[in-house]
């Protein structure tokens, strides 16, 4: 899986889940990614997530992602 298929994932959740963050940066990890997020709003704090995945595929990196948010349907 590449850079940008993570970048449009977490940007899908985000936009899905009317999350008030952006992508500010993705790096690859270890055993997954790192995704770190800024506020849309002046002053905000970054958050940053790391996606643990055993496997690659983009419904596994998009509920680890969901998770480590927080989130839920």
């Amino acid at each position: 899986m590449e850079q940008t298929d993570v970048q449009r994932m977490a940007d899908s959740v985000l936009r899905e889940y009317g999350v008030p963050l952006r992508v500010a940066g993705i790096s690859h990890a270890d055993a997954g990614w790192t995704i770190a997020f800024a506020t849309t709003f002046p002053g905000g704090r970054e958050v940053k997530v790391n996606l643990r995945c055993d496997r690659t595929s983009a419904y596994h990196v998009r509920e680890s992602l969901k998770r480590s948010l927080e989130l839920t349907d």
